[in-house]
């Protein structure tokens, strides 16, 4: 609506309401009250606390009489916009400005000669009123969109950022793997097959002794060979969680880990009762495998909890140390030193989930340590806030 049709439009009715409104002026209290008890019949929009209270039309209707038309125009606009960030419906904002003027016009007096020109000034009223509002509920979800579209940009360029670091990540993993193979299993077995030959050797001249001491030191590289590769599956994930499930291989991952670092790591998941997706289990494994990694490299803890449990919308892990801590927000803004943090995040935030890292530092604090809990959404519900 043009700015000067508008000006136009309330120049028109605004005599008319003035009378209408003085004419009312002692009834006042009596039709917001009637209005109020009309709303109450309307579950649907009574269930809004922030509707009645925060929504005044007689004082709209005054303001229309007084104020500037610009002014009011940005007034009402202000009203729509602070109703639909309060969760109030854009339906039930109408139907209250709808049900006051129901309620209004039963008391102008009907043998008033100038209540058909009353009357219609307050339906006029309440079309500008109702259009102002509802440009004001627009503007608000121009803005949500607005945030939305920057949040998704920053969560896709946070994408491409992390997909390149995995990629890299990748890579670096793969060649670590492979010089692990070449210098110690591949090694193991290029002196495997060397003994075996000399071995042949030894046999045909009837060597004994030295065939035995061959064949034990083979045995010995044998068992350091086999280690090597238990080592390399325990990181890359164990073969018992395709046989006997998700939640036995991470009793083994952890029992492991504390072996290898004399940490004392807890697991509980009794309060798990629901199968997870598979690629649930692999990001909770993940996940799991960062933050233990973190404490055995930087924490300098002693005791690990770890635990798994299911609500009704989701499934939640929460990774507890007892280390030195560490600032998490000066850690996260240095991308070079947070690879590992950000790959948690990602990892969880791709699926839908929300991940939150709590650290306490200093040597006389009571809960010194770090805590990294996460929250993956069940198919089927919305993420949690």
């Amino acid at each position: 609506m043009h700015n000067n049709a508008i000006d136009r439009a309330v120049l028109e009715i605004r005599r008319p309401l003035v009378e209408a409104i003085k004419s009312l002026s002692r009834r006042t209290s009596r039709i917001r009250t009637a209005w109020i008890k009309l709303m109450g019949r309307y579950n649907a929009c009574a269930k809004y606390p922030a509707l009645i209270p925060g929504f005044h039309p007689h004082q709209r209707l005054r303001d229309f009489c007084s104020a500037d038309p610009k002014t009011y125009r940005e007034e009402t606009e202000n009203q729509g916009r602070d109703l639909a960030r309060k969760g109030v419906p854009a339906e039930c904002a109408m139907l209250a400005v709808a049900l006051y003027v129901e309620t209004f016009l039963p008391y102008m007096i009907p043998n008033d000669t100038q209540a058909p020109r009353w009357r219609r000034a307050l339906i006029r009223w309440s079309s500008m009123y109702q259009f102002f509002l509802m440009s004001g509920y627009a503007q608000h979800a121009a803005e949500e969109m607005a945030i939305l579209t920057d949040k998704a940009a920053q969560a896709e360029r946070r994408a491409q950022a992390f997909s390149v670091e995995l990629g890299e990540a990748y890579e670096k993993e793969r060649r670590r793997l492979a010089q692990d193979l070449h210098d110690e299993i591949g090694h193991d077995l290029i002196v495997l097959k060397l003994y075996t030959q000399v071995i042949a050797l030894d046999l045909k001249k009837g060597d004994v002794a030295q065939v035995r001491r061959k064949l034990k030191e083979s045995v010995s590289l044998l068992k350091h060979a086999l280690t090597g590769v238990r080592h390399l599956t325990f990181d890359l994930g164990p073969a018992i969680w395709s046989e006997q499930g998700f939640i036995p291989a991470v009793r083994l991952y952890t029992r492991q880990f504390a072996t290898r670092t004399g940490l004392h790591v807890r697991f509980d998941a009794l309060r798990l009762r629901i199968k997870l997706p598979l690629h649930y289990e692999t990001a909770l494994y993940k996940v799991m495998q960062g933050a233990l990694s973190n404490v055995a490299a930087h924490a300098g803890a002693r005791n690990v909890k770890i635990t798994l449990a299911s609500r009704p919308d989701g499934v939640v892990m929460r990774v507890e140390d007892d280390g030195r801590g560490f600032d998490v927000g000066s850690k996260l803004r240095r991308p070079p030193h947070s690879f590992g943090l950000r790959a948690m995040r990602d990892r969880i935030e791709l699926l839908g989930g929300t991940i939150r890292f709590q650290s306490q530092t200093g040597r006389r604090s009571a809960h010194r340590g770090t805590i990294i809990e996460l929250h993956l959404p069940l198919p089927g519900t919305e993420a949690a806030v």
